[in-house]
Order: C-alpha cells, then structure tokens, then sequence
C-alpha cells in the first residue's frame, strides 16, 4: 500500500515545499518593509526550524534524471537560494545531482566531477566561481567583477 501512496505523498510534498516557499517570500517583504520604516524585523530568518521547504536532503529520486547538467546545476542552486543556502561547493552540487537522479556520462565519480568542474568554469554566463572555491549564479552577483578566464576568452573572440 505505501508504493501506492508514494505518487500522493511525493505531490503533497512538493505542494507544501512551493507554500513554503511563497511564504518564506511574503516573510522577507515583510521584513524588509519593516527595516524601512525603521523598525526591528518581525520575522527571524527563514532558516529557522519552522521551515518546512524543500531541503536539499530531500531531493526527489528523479528530480534532476534526463536535465541538461548545467540545467540541472541551475536547478540546484535555485534550490539552495530559496533555503537560503546560497553557493555551494563543486562536491556538494555534485552528490546533489546524483541524489536527484542525473545521469553523468563518465567512466567513475572522479572523471564526472572533474567534467562538471570544468563545466562550472567554464560556462561564466550561468555560473560565478567566488573566492572561497563555491559556485553560485553570476545573476546574484550583478557587481561581480568578471573572472580572468573570461576576459581572457573575450580577448580571443574578439581577435577571431
């Protein structure tokens, strides 16, 4: 019977995962209003224990199976800023997409994150590499100066 009811769990799940989401955002407006007028925020911060959103430990079995691997590094890290999470390491998103289903093509574990590594590198228009070695989404990062290595690739374009 639980086989059964694991379709209907797995819905409710990501329905309460999507409110809380919602409500983490009215939360933040909220504060931020508060913090205009002066005032304390009402709210402590979404991380707390009461927040009941998709966790990265409960990353469904199939979430990340047939994505793109930069899509589905996207999706992971839209994941972490949503729990206010932020960046993370090269390790972390790697285990992250292999728990949520995607399939690297690569011989072993050390050849698929050394490729995923490069890959982080470089695609510079998604990804943002921060001086403590985690990535996050260069869009969070507007004032972000650009990294050497796409001067340097834009140097060579514009040489062709």
């Amino acid at each position: 019977m639980a086989n059964e009811l694991g379709p209907a769990i797995a819905a409710l799940e990501k329905r309460l995962d999507e409110t809380n989401r919602k409500a983490n955002s009215l939360r933040q407006a909220i504060n931020a209003l508060y913090e205009e007028a002066g005032m304390s925020p009402k709210y402590a911060d979404n991380t707390s224990s009461t927040d009941y959103g998709a966790t990265v430990t409960q990353i469904q079995p199939d979430t990340f199976y047939g994505k793109k691997q930069s899509t589905a590094i996207r999706m992971y890290l839209e994941l972490r800023k949503a729990q206010n999470l932020g960046p993370a390491t090269p390790r972390e998103i790697f285990e992250a997409l292999k728990q949520g289903g995607y399939q690297f093509d690569a011989k072993d574990d050390t050849t698929a994150l050394i490729g995923m590594r490069a890959l982080l590198r470089k695609n510079t228009v998604t990804f943002h590499r921060l001086p403590n070695g985690s990535y996050g989404l260069l869009t969070w990062y507007p004032d972000a100066k650009p990294s050497r290595q796409s001067e340097s690739e834009e140097e060579e374009d514009s040489e062709k």
